[in-house]
């Protein structure tokens, strides 16, 4: 790692005409003063106190931004912005220089300025004096005080390691709720606005065709509302001084755009940008930028960056580089007084929270949790993060001081939330869980669709059965039960109470099941639930299917270097194959050479492995919630979230998508076909009335 900062003795540095003060990160040329960005400055810094070498792009990501990624986008932005910066009627020499396919160099002569030494050679930066020392005499108590103090600070060390690194416990506390509004509609979208005194939000109505933009003084109570006929409004960050609310407002799959208006709702909203028709969630860092999540990184509709927007030139650049397997990067916070973004990185079965620089540098992860984190907020007074648990009801606490979580908190008595925002340990902002599950049958003959287990209110993973049973899981109170529905006689049984289940499938005859626990694919007999073979795996699993003769594939996520890998488990030598799939995050068998995959990159494709090459390509529709998947007798089945599509391989692989059905409330989460019953099982969600609500601890 090269030199990166500056000594602290260091208070000027001279170049050409200009000259950096380094305490207040401005340069001057004598007539213009200018302050540079935090990013700007480091990299200046870098190549000042690197000057004798060729800096080269790899340098620059691991000392200034310390990612292991940057986008190129970013660094040209970055260099570009420094030359404009640097240019000057009195500085006509060169700074910057580009040396091609190589990296970047500086160029003027440098003196360093400093209260103990002028005019100092960069060579001679931080050199220790060459002096002659005389041989030190070993005094024999100080010697044995020496060792005495290292004996206590081994102990010491073997005392406060365990207890600093140790799990944190969760406390149990009685909160009461205090409703804030119980308009008709469901309430969704918080966005606290940065003072904590303004809580933008909507309501929306008539399964979402109508919705309600308001602006609630949390101090008084009262409430500001815009409303526009034909558009969904959608807060999605606030103005840096409080003063002015983002939003997105749509109408149909391609009209989408972001406003900004002033808070009261008082003229004319301005219009900053088009955007593509998917949630995001941002905030201003000051006059004229705005940092957010955008969907669609990499041409992955599932995808999300953080980009740092400038709302008056409409220039944009990327401030994180999440990896292709994952489903990337969702702002969370801007912390005002240190510059700083704290953003959730969702990767496949868990997710990250990490913080960097609002230019995308220092980028530092913090914690690693099994749940989303939806939302945050930063509590000034303690200097740490708060986030709600919304599947396990707890509130976590974490310092950025320590760089711990400091407290884990249950929290009893409070309803079933959705959307979340703690003001502190002690209270917080919440929505009521507004969902409910069902699982729906279509008949493919007559599109007959029924609800099946309409008492279910929290079901998923329903696996269709040519035997006429659907098997799904129940979650209620934390626990997950598996359940049997007769199709033939709508009698529901309780298999049995399973509480480490993630990912469930069912073969095509109903006799098995796999069931993923960790890194752990046990296959189960569903008569009596017992164990017939167990697939332990070196990784994170993202996807279990059954394939052909009852083979089990199964695919385990990679890192941020590498790509996701697919393997076929055979049950008849109990060994498992490498496929040679690029990057999958799905993938089926259509014969014995021949399987169907969706890449990281939201490709369908046809691959050919004995041939090792990919035959035919599908395009897909954008997706509106995310891509699931049915196959069975070369019949694959497609869902968007909202529409079911048909690809008949039986007519070759060229065959174009057939819509076959349309929900027209709520959302698809996941397909099951049963051929011999010509029926599609799937599970949706669906939206219902809630409140706003103040959860506040009980005081003992």
């Amino acid at each position: 790692m090269k030199q990166a900062e500056f000594s602290d003795s260091v208070v000027e540095v001279k170049f050409g005409a200009w000259c950096l003060n380094i305490k207040r990160q401005i340069i001057s040329d004598g007539t213009v003063e200018k302050e540079l960005e935090p990013l700007l400055y480091k990299i200046l810094s870098y190549l000042i106190l690197n000057q004798n070498m060729i800096i080269t792009r790899e340098n620059l990501i691991e000392d200034v931004w310390c990612q292991t990624y940057v986008d190129d986008n970013a660094i040209n932005r970055a260099i570009s912005e420094l030359r404009k910066i640097l240019k000057s009627p009195q500085q006509s020499e060169l700074v910057v220089k580009t040396h091609y396919r190589k990296g970047y160099s500086f160029v003027p002569s440098v003196e360093f300025i400093g209260s103990e030494y002028q005019n100092l050679p960069i060579d001679n930066l931080n050199k220790p004096d060459v002096i002659k020392k005389a041989k030190p005499v070993i005094n024999k108590t100080r010697l044995r005080a020496f060792l005495l103090l290292l004996l206590v600070s081994i102990l010491l060390i073997s005392f406060i390691w365990p207890v600093k690194n140790r799990e944190v416990k969760t406390t149990y506390r009685d909160y009461q709720e205090e409703v804030l509004s119980m308009k008709d509609g469901t309430h969704s979208f918080l966005v606290l606005s940065p003072n904590e005194k303004n809580l933008a939000f909507i309501v929306s109505k008539n399964e979402g065709l109508e919705s309600y933009l308001i602006n609630k003084d949390l101090i008084t109570g009262r409430e500001k509302v815009l409303f526009k006929i034909g558009y969904e409004l959608t807060p999605v960050g606030w103005s840096y001084n409080n003063s002015d609310i983002i939003y997105r407002q749509n109408s149909g799959k391609k009209d989408c755009q972001v406003f900004i208006i002033d808070s009261n709702f008082i003229g004319e909203a301005k219009h900053l940008f088009d955007c593509n028709n998917l949630p995001f969630f941002g905030e201003g860092v000051n006059n004229t930028n705005f940092v957010y999540s955008k969907l669609g990184y990499r041409n992955r509709d599932e995808l999300a960056v953080l980009m740092n927007r400038n709302l008056i030139t409409g220039e944009e650049y990327q401030i994180s580089s999440p990896n292709l397997n994952s489903y990337g990067d969702k702002f969370l916070a801007h912390i005002e007084d240190k510059n700083k973004v704290v953003f959730e990185r969702h990767q496949f079965g868990f997710s990250e929270l990490y913080i960097a620089d609002t230019e995308g540098g220092a980028q530092t992860h913090l914690y690693t949790t099994k749940n989303r984190i939806w939302s945050l907020n930063y509590d000034q007074k303690s200097n740490s993060l708060l986030w709600y648990d919304n599947v396990d009801n707890i509130l976590y606490q974490y310092s950025l001081v320590s760089q711990k979580l400091l407290q884990k908190v249950s929290m009893q008595g409070v309803s079933g939330y959705s959307t979340t925002l703690p003001l502190s340990p002690s209270e917080m902002l919440a929505t009521q869980y507004p969902y409910t599950r069902h699982i729906y049958q279509l008949s493919l003959d007559a599109l007959n669709l029924e609800d099946i287990a309409p008492e279910n209110i929290n079901t998923f993973n329903a696996q269709n059965t040519n035997n006429g049973y659907i098997y799904y899981l129940l979650n209620d109170a934390q626990i997950k039960r598996l359940a049997v529905l007769d199709t033939a006689t709508g009698t529901v049984s309780i298999k049995s109470n399973i509480i480490d289940f993630s990912i469930m499938k069912v073969s095509s005859d109903g006799e098995e099941l796999l069931a993923l626990k960790s890194n752990v694919i046990d296959i189960l007999d569903t008569a009596e639930l017992s164990l017939k073979d167990t697939i332990t795996v070196d990784g994170n699993i993202v996807n279990v299917e059954y394939l052909n003769n009852k083979n089990i594939g199964y695919i385990l996520r990679g890192d941020t270097a590498t790509s996701n890998t697919a393997y076929l488990y055979d049950r008849a030598t109990k060994k498992s194959m490498l496929l040679p799939i690029s990057n999958p995050v799905w993938f089926e068998q259509l014969s014995t050479s021949k399987f169907i995959f969706l890449s990281a990159q939201n490709k369908l494709q046809i691959f050919d492995s004995w041939n090792n090459l990919i035959t035919h390509e599908f395009e897909l529709n954008s997706v509106l919630y995310k891509h699931s998947f049915a196959l069975n007798d070369n019949k694959l089945f497609h869902s968007d979230g909202s529409n079911i599509y048909l690809y008949d391989l039986n007519l070759g692989f060229k065959a174009n998508a057939e819509l076959v059905y349309t929900l027209k409330v709520g959302l698809i989460t996941q397909l099951s076909y049963a051929k011999e019953l010509g029926t599609l099982a799937f599970t949706t969600i669906t939206i219902n009335n809630n409140k706003l609500v103040k959860a506040i601890e009980v005081p003992k």
